[in-house]
């Protein structure tokens, strides 16, 4: 059995004490940088590895974030976590990724699992069921600092990274009914999660606003993912709709709904609006226009404004400090761009 190599093993070796070797690889300014680059050296050469739990426990600091998200199959998350995970490393943090699979539950049991292996801090994008509140009020009564982006809780206080949902969804309905059309379905999401009632309030918006009646047999409410998407257009089908212009509440839900429009020859009959983009809407379109959210911005203030509350700052002021909103552009010009 390999002997696990310890600070005073490297102290021995550099005739230092144990503390200086511990502040050295710690960057303390109490070391010099030569001495502080012998200690790393030697501490590579001989295969040491800290021991985190150890150092999170006398410094009451893991340098951990967790994040918690619905799902990672999709390019929007896939992208913002990139983001979280590059910043997080530029300012010296590591994250620990759970995934709730869209299950308030599994949700709950993740952030449990990680205020158990004392994260400094949480990122959360809630699921599409009815949110735990339960286990956000430990996570208050902890004091560990949460930020949440994307889809949030309303009215708990903690900050949040946003979009304007319901004035995008406006802008791209009222640009569809521009186009023409005055019978437009939403496959929308669900009123459990932020982002579905907003995104369907601005569909409502947008149709009150030019005298057209809100009509519950053009909306079918459910999800926010490919096989929602697709079940939702082929009933509406089945059920004997005519569609002309569909928004759909996510880029997942339009990719679905065109397929199933895709199988008895209509995709091109019908326009189609999906709130978010992927690498298949620049290269591959499947919409005729799409709402790009900033998701690289997204991921990089989500971590800006839980470390400043980490670091010191205090928990952000309810309002305008500690809710960043996001612009989102429009896209309806399918052009590739160039390299």
């Amino acid at each position: 059995m390999v002997k696990k190599v310890r600070l005073v093993d490297i102290a021995d070796r550099l005739g230092l004490t144990k503390v200086s070797v511990s502040k050295a690889l710690r960057d303390h300014s109490d070391i010099s940088e030569d001495t502080r680059a012998l200690v790393k050296k030697t501490a590579a050469e001989m295969g040491y590895t800290p021991n985190l739990v150890a150092r999170s426990l006398s410094s009451n600091r893991s340098h951990t974030l967790g994040v918690v998200v619905p799902k990672i199959a999709h390019t929007f998350f896939s992208s913002v976590i990139e983001a979280v995970q590059e910043e997080a490393t530029r300012r010296g943090y590591g994250i620990l990724l759970a995934v709730s699979s869209e299950s308030a539950a599994l949700e709950r049991t993740h952030i449990e699992r990680l205020l158990s292996m004392r994260v400094d801090g949480l990122l959360v994008s809630v699921s599409r069921e009815a949110p735990d509140l339960g286990i956000y009020e430990r996570v208050r009564q902890q004091g560990v600092p949460l930020v949440f982006f994307d889809r949030q809780i309303d009215g708990l206080g903690f900050g949040s990274v946003t979009v304007d949902d319901r004035a995008a969804a406006r802008r791209a309905v009222e640009h569809t009914i521009g186009l023409g059309y005055d019978d437009i379905y939403h496959i929308a999401g669900t009123g459990e999660v932020g982002i579905g009632r907003e995104r369907r309030a601005g569909y409502e918006d947008a149709l009150r606003a030019h005298g057209l009646p809100v009509r519950e047999d053009r909306i079918v409410s459910g999800g926010f993912d490919e096989w929602f998407g697709y079940r939702a257009m082929r009933d509406l089908l089945a059920a004997g709709a005519e569609p002309k212009a569909v928004f759909a509440v996510s880029q997942p839900v339009g990719i679905g709904v065109h397929g199933a429009l895709a199988e008895v020859g209509l995709a091109d009959d019908v326009y189609l609006v999906s709130f978010g983009d992927d690498a298949i809407s620049v290269f591959a379109p499947l919409s005729d226009a799409y709402l790009r959210q900033p998701t690289r911005e997204m991921g990089l203030r989500a971590v800006e404004l839980l470390l400043r509350e980490i670091e010191g700052e205090g928990r952000p002021k309810r309002g305008e400090e500690a809710h960043v909103v996001l612009d989102v552009d429009f896209v309806t010009d399918h052009t590739v761009p160039t390299l």
